[in-house]
């Protein structure tokens, strides 16, 4: 059996186990289950590190490549959040379904082959460097605010209704601390967003001495997406947004992201 097969199934290995663990009760008393899930985001980290570092060295496609290092930003980014916040903790499974697409996402790029070149010149330009990780920490930024806005949503839409369910109180954490920590990240969205364009503005510039070309697909639609949120926290600010509507731009700023990294790229 190849090393691919390997590593294939230590990856998928490490995010059953993960998925499994999620499911534990987390709560402020059981140190022991925080621990435990804790130690199951470094490990599944780790392995997507791993993963990654055999994509780079074998040639894969950029895309794939790409997801790979977006699980390992995203899986260790969980880990150092989930260290200072427990109500961030309370939010694991709302990102399971995204974890899950991710990983097949990148397991249907795996096997397409990329070239050497093209993945060596993704770390030889510093403005490239810049780029790629800032755009990769404003899509998990994005990330993380769309699952707790969808938690004060769904929260929300219980206390209308006047039902109480204790395990769901339990399992999720407050309307409040949701939209703090939607809100908070919406910021870093746009800040890393903002980085991710200047970055890639400089690096084409640099490299091709000139802009004819640097307003693509991908550019536009971040634009659209960083403007979208700009738009939003300034008229929050002065009038607020319900509940729904909050839920509904940021969801669309999310689709435009997704569109500008993910769907483009599939269809060239």
């Amino acid at each position: 059996m190849s090393i691919n097969f390997y590593i294939e199934s230590l990856s998928l290995i490490s995010f059953l186990l993960f998925l499994m663990i999620n499911f534990i009760e987390i709560d402020h008393n059981s140190k022991i289950n925080r621990i435990i899930y804790l130690l199951s985001l470094l490990f599944v980290g780790f392995t997507n590190l791993l993963y990654y570092k055999y994509s780079f060295i074998n040639n894969v496609s950029i895309l794939a490549l790409i997801t790979a290092l977006l699980l390992v930003v995203i899986f260790f980014m969980q880990f150092l959040i989930s260290l200072f916040s427990y109500e961030f903790i309370r939010l694991r499974l709302l990102f399971i379904p995204f974890f899950m697409i991710l990983i097949f996402f990148r397991f249907l790029n795996t096997h397409d082959e990329g070239s050497s070149n093209q993945l060596s010149r993704l770390f030889q330009n510093n403005y490239l460097l810049i780029h790629i990780f800032s755009s990769l920490f404003s899509y998990s930024m994005l990330t993380i605010s769309a699952v707790s806005s969808l938690c004060v949503f769904i929260k929300s839409k219980f206390l209308k209704k006047i039902q109480y369910s204790k395990i769901f109180s339990n399992l999720f954490p407050s309307i409040y601390e949701s939209e703090v920590i939607s809100i908070r990240f919406l910021y870093l969205t746009s800040f890393f967003l903002l980085v991710s364009l200047v970055s890639g503005f400089m690096y084409h510039f640099t490299t091709y001495q000139n802009i004819d070309f640097f307003l693509d697909e991908k550019v536009i639609l971040s634009l659209i997406c960083l403007l979208l949120i700009i738009f939003f926290l300034i008229y929050r600010a002065f009038r607020g947004f319900s509940v729904f509507v909050t839920l509904k731009i940021i969801l669309l700023s999310y689709l435009f992201i997704n569109l500008a990294y993910f769907g483009i790229r599939l269809t060239t």
